[in-house]
């Protein structure tokens, strides 16, 4: 099965997690999303500017981006997209963490459908010293939105990136979660659908 039909097999509501590393090629999953969804539809969450590679990467890839993906900028120097909120992650993690919510909330409450991708919230933790308390508010605020329907949310995460719990507090929560297990190919290892868990998926 190729990515593109897999996404059709998730249902409003679900929240999937996308672990990688540094030389997959989860920038052409997030291509996929978005030409899937429609990128008038997308929310990119975008933590320390860890979607400017990506970005970068599908266009010299002849791979085109449209300029006005909304986008809420946690921290960064990069500009691009239609930015609706910035948010300081150096600051009191309870304000960050309030701003970001409130947002999102926002977000679906205008929308009928949005298609929510978070862009490695693993860089926000040396930000924090690693501290416990925000891994797991952090974890938990991942959860909240489970089961709104006018949402699916994606997150990646570079597994070789961090060793801390929270990948863990992710898998346990999350409906579905994948697995990068080359640079084209990904691993179901949780789903709704038993049947489907160790199944291979391959981006096209």
């Amino acid at each position: 099965m190729n990515f593109n039909d897999y996404l059709s097999k998730i249902s409003p509501g679900e929240s999937v997690l996308i672990e990688h590393t540094s030389l997959s090629l989860h920038a052409l999953a997030f291509y996929v999303i978005g030409q899937k969804y429609g990128w008038d539809r997308v929310l990119l969450v975008d933590v320390i500017d860890s979607s400017v590679p990506v970005i970068r990467w599908l266009r010299l890839s002849g791979l085109s981006v449209p300029e006005n993906v909304t986008r809420i900028k946690a921290g960064g120097v990069s500009n691009w997209g239609r930015v609706i909120l910035e948010v300081d992650p150096h600051k009191d993690p309870g304000i960050f963490l309030s701003k970001f919510s409130r947002k999102l909330r926002e977000v679906y409450s205008k929308s009928e459908f949005t298609a929510t991708v978070i862009m490695n919230p693993e860089r926000l933790f040396p930000l924090q010293n690693e501290n416990i308390n925000f891994i797991l508010t952090l974890s938990n605020m991942a959860s909240a939105f489970l089961g709104d329907p006018r949402r699916i949310t994606f997150y990646f995460v570079n597994r070789e990136m961090t060793e801390s719990i929270y990948p863990a507090l992710l898998e346990e929560a999350f409906t579905r979660v994948l697995c990068f297990t080359g640079k084209r190919n990904l691993r179901v290892l949780k789903s709704p659908e038993i049947e489907e868990e160790g199944s291979e998926i391959k981006l096209d």
